[in-house]
């Protein structure tokens, strides 16, 4: 089977989460120091070119390579320990900071990348997944990376859930199309109890699904479901998709009680969806969403038409999901935003969601989930809330004419907060050439839509109390965009991580991108809540 490289997180933390600069600002809350998640490491996949009974031709994998980010939220030196699984939930290699000639403890709001391709101990073609520890609160992140053939650079990755999946997952946006293939990994994330899940498959805007896997109970799961032992993955290609060549849709993961009696709601899973460009070098990632993340409100701090940011020019697309698809659902959507010339646009339109809904700002009318014979703009950026009468999972999917995607998803308002983290944010670093390098911009977004004051503090072995971005604070309205190429008091050449403080609670949404590769070396990832 080829592989997919997703990450998965499940567990929580527990400790005071404080930022050391700004102790009197912080609120304390609690969380466990476990993380689990799924992840592709030194890759290596090879396929023939044969075509599958129901699938267009598999594509041939590059050689992939995993790393994780860890940034230390709590008030002392972090020491992180990495534990690495095959995928039937066997210990194969471990890792850890502080390590000699290495990295030293974490201090408070720093972070550290492990990156798997320099690990000795796991071998080209690991896949697997890995459970994390400290002695403090932390934050996580796994991004990976990969060269084609013809040389072009891709990247993808997500922002790691903390917390219990609560039973079903939920993916909007899976694909096996003439343009984009999609690959699944679900894990089972305890360490004790093992899981029985079903993939139920949903065409777009259909409340039937059209395929489930497994279609039978399987052994260990007489109620429904595969079994999944502790810690073990199940990783589904598009060799592997029991559906059509042209699948364009959402997946339920669904828990079955186990035959020892596990409850289905007992169990803790995780997901990742990794997309793919079939012709360009396209790579997206995203974490499944847990029940308890599905909300009847969400906002997307980023939603465009032609918009240009740094390199390239983008539009969005995105897709909802009904926490309940087999019934309709009534979804109201404010399109906020301006055009090329800065003019204020505003559109509210409410449709109805038939399982799932693709709203693509590309199109025109209700296929950009707008009023007939209605259009934004040929430039616009911007922002959408939604409000729905049943709860909803978003994934939107940023494209560039020039074969560059990447993914992230809807914030709901359990994750609006008064301080976020972002693990890793960089200036001009790696620079080759005449090309300047890795830079980093995060945007900041109002959930109620209110003005906010924010500060925002970078951290590095060359800010170890935290840079301040600024004297005071910064006013948002509504949603600000700051780009840290811009930040003078950064060096060239930095990497390190952000804390951001607000009066009000937001959202942010984070992009990392390089101008030395050719192909998609662009990033986006979701802000983590501290709250």
């Amino acid at each position: 089977m080829l592989g997919l490289n997703v990450i998965i997180l499940g567990g929580a933390w527990e400790d005071t989460i404080m930022v050391n600069a700004l102790r009197s600002l912080l609120v304390p809350k609690s969380y466990r120091t476990i993380v689990l998640f799924v992840i592709f490491s030194i890759l290596l996949f090879v396929s023939d070119s044969s075509f599958s009974r129901l699938n267009a031709e598999t594509m041939l994998l590059p050689v992939e390579n995993s790393w994780i980010r860890i940034q230390n939220v709590g008030t002392d030196p972090a020491e992180i320990q990495i534990e690495f699984y095959e995928d039937d939930g066997d210990v194969v290699a471990n890792d850890q900071c502080p390590e000699r000639a290495k990295c030293t403890a974490l201090q408070p709001g720093f972070g550290w990348s492990f990156f798997q391709q320099t690990l000795g101990d796991l071998a080209p073609g690991y896949q697997g997944s890995a459970f994390v520890t400290s002695d403090q609160p932390f934050v996580a992140m796994l991004a990976r990376d990969s060269f084609l053939d013809n040389g072009r650079f891709q990247i993808g990755g997500d922002s790691l859930y903390l917390g219990s999946s609560g039973g079903n997952l939920y993916l909007p946006l899976v694909q096996n199309t003439a343009d984009f293939v999609s690959r699944i990994a679900v894990q089972n994330s305890s360490d004790l109890r093992a899981a029985c899940v079903q993939l139920i498959f949903y065409e777009d805007g259909m409340l039937s699904p059209v395929a489930v896997e497994p279609l039978e109970p399987t052994s260990g799961c007489t109620f429904g479901g595969v079994r999944l032992e502790p810690r073990a993955t199940m990783f589904v290609d598009e060799e592997t998709m029991p559906v059509r060549f042209g699948f364009d849709g959402s997946v339920v993961v669904k828990t079955y009680r186990t035959d020892e009696g596990i409850a289905a709601e007992s169990q803790v899973i995780s997901a990742m969806v990794d997309s793919r460009s079939r012709n360009d070098a396209g790579l997206a990632s995203y974490r499944g969403f847990g029940e308890n993340e599905m909300s009847n409100t969400l906002v997307l701090p980023l939603v465009d038409r032609n918009a240009t940011e740094r390199y390239s020019q983008w539009s969005t697309r995105f897709r909802i999901l009904s926490s309940i698809p087999n019934v309709p659902n009534e979804v109201t959507l404010l399109f906020d935003g301006m055009n090329e010339n800065g003019e204020h646009v505003e559109i509210e339109h409410t449709v109805n969601v038939l399982g799932s809904l693709t709203c693509d700002q590309r199109l025109t009318g209700e296929d950009a989930c707008l009023p007939p014979d209605f259009d934004l703009p040929s430039t616009f950026l911007g922002t959408v809330r939604m409000d729905s009468t049943n709860p909803v999972a978003v994934v939107v999917q940023r494209i560039s004419p020039n074969g560059s995607i990447a993914d992230y998803r809807g914030f709901s308002a359990e994750e609006a907060a008064r301080q976020v983290v972002l693990p890793v944010v960089n200036k001009n670093f790696g620079p080759w050439g005449d090309r300047v390098g890795w830079n980093s911009w995060f945007r900041v977004q109002t959930f109620d839509d209110s003005v906010a004051h924010v500060t925002i503090i970078y951290y590095s072995k060359e800010f170890p109390n935290g840079l301040f971005h600024t004297i005071g604070s910064v006013r948002v309205n509504g949603d600000k965009t700051f780009r840290q190429w811009e930040v003078t008091s950064l060096p060239d050449g930095w990497v390190g991580s952000a804390v951001i403080i607000a009066d009000r609670p937001i959202v942010v949404l984070a992009n990392l991108e390089s101008d030395v590769f050719e192909g998609d070396p662009v990033m986006l990832y979701n802000a983590i809540t501290l709250d």
